[in-house]
Order: structure tokens, then sequence, then C-alpha cells
């Protein structure tokens, strides 16, 4: 029974190791100790059984270690089990086309929002968008898309819970404000991120339904507010929900 309990919390130990390595990019060995409150040479050895196992790897001799690439397997089969992707990618591209601007599908999982797929722009000056990205439902237009769809009850735990970063001067972090924006959004149907995530930068995005009406994605596009002006809002915002209807028909909604 000892042994069992002491191989689950290597396991955990591991577990926890990739959780910090993604969070900070690099990690070393002392730094890793500290977090663990483990003594280097248990942060080493740990280390070095997920460097053999493809995991993790050194950056240089002797230096800190960042993700493997065998985690990209992972990453791979993880999306392509989301059937959603598929049905969307082609209407990805058709935005990106129409827009000439970069589009990206994003989901729920659990309290969290990210992009699973996306589509570069080809401007040479164009917004870079990437898969595994996380979509704030207070600020990123995608996360205010699918958080305007959620139950009331629901908006107000989520706003509870969450740690509102202020990222420019535009960011709403009051909850009052969050739940107001959320009812205008649900009901002209689109949500804006007006350089509420990055100066400079503007998206719009529009909600997903399946079969049962649920809210299950978001479908946007972003670019520079020199190109995605305010002038030209109406027109993006109208080719951005015309295709997340297509996606939701597409899905039995």
């Amino acid at each position: 029974m000892e042994k069992q309990v002491q191989t689950i919390n290597s396991l955990t130990r591991g577990l926890m190791i990739l959780d910090l390595i993604h969070e900070h990019g690099q990690i070393g060995v002392t730094e890793l100790g500290k977090y663990l409150g483990v003594n280097k040479s248990s942060a080493y050895r740990l280390l070095k059984t997920l460097e053999e196992n493809g995991y993790v790897e050194q950056v240089a001799e002797g230096g800190k270690y960042t993700l493997g690439l065998k985690l990209l397997k992972f990453r791979e089969r993880i999306l392509d089990s989301y059937e959603i992707r598929t049905i969307a990618h082609p209407f990805l591209e058709e935005l990106t086309r129409v827009t000439g601007e970069a589009a990206g599908l994003s989901v729920r999982k659990g309290d969290e929002f990210f992009l699973i797929d996306c589509c570069s722009s080809p401007q040479y000056l164009g917004v870079i968008l990437q898969v595994g990205d996380r979509e704030e439902f207070s600020c990123t237009a995608h996360g205010k898309a699918m958080f305007a769809e959620l139950p009331p009850e629901e908006q107000s735990r989520l706003i509870s819970e969450a740690k509102l970063e202020k990222h420019t001067s535009n960011t709403i972090c009051d909850a009052e404000e969050l739940i107001a924006e959320a009812r205008r959004n649900k009901a002209r149907g689109y949500s804006v991120d007006d350089e509420e995530t990055t100066l400079g930068m503007r998206c719009v995005a529009a909600a997903v339904y399946d079969f049962s009406g649920s809210v299950v994605a978001a479908i946007g596009i972003s670019g520079p507010v020199d190109r995605v002006t305010k002038e030209k809002l109406g027109q993006y915002a109208e080719t951005v929900s015309d295709m997340a209807k297509k996606i939701s028909r597409r899905l039995g909604f």
C-alpha cells in the first residue's frame, strides 16, 4: 500500500511539472524543487524521468527544461477528437478569404475557453493566433461570445471565481459591467474585443450552437484596428455571424 501511495505521489509531481513548465515556459532544477517542496536531487530525478520519456527537453547542457515534442502527439489527438474542428475548418478558411483577417475557432472546456483551430491572415501585418491560446470570457471576443449564451447563474459563478486581469485601459473588470455587456452581446448576436486584450487589435466573434441549442463554440476574426475599423465592424460582424450560423446548421441547430 505504501509503495502504491508513493507511485501516485510521483505521478502527481510529474503532472505538476508539466503544468509548471507550461505556465512558465522553462524551469530549472533548483526552481522546480522550490515549487514542489523537494530537494534538488529529487527534482532532478523527476525531470530526467520525464526527459527520458520525451515529455520534457533540456534547452542546453546544464540549462532549464521545456516541454518535449512528444506532447504534440497528444495535442493533435485531442484536437482531432473535436468533430466541430473538422466541420468548421472550411468556414474558417472562407472567413479569412472574405475578410483578409486571421480567423479562429474556440470552445469551452470546463471553466476555460480556448482556441482549437485558426487560419492565418494573408496580410503582411496580421494578428498571430495560436492553437491552445486561452480566450478569457471578460475581454476576448470569442470568450465573450460564449459567455453571453450561458445561464445568468453560470455567468455569476464564473465572474466570482475568476481572476479578472486589466490587460488594457479598455478591459472590463467590474462584475455588473460584464453582465451588462453579456446582455448586449446576446441581443445583437456577436461580441467585440475592442482593444481590450491587446492595444491596436480588434476582434469580432459569434457563438456556434449544436442540435440542442446549446452554445458549443465561437468563431471570429482578429486584425489591427486600422483594418478592422469601427466603420467596418458591422459588416465584419454580419460576415462572422453568417459563418457561425452555417456551422451551427451543420451541427444540427
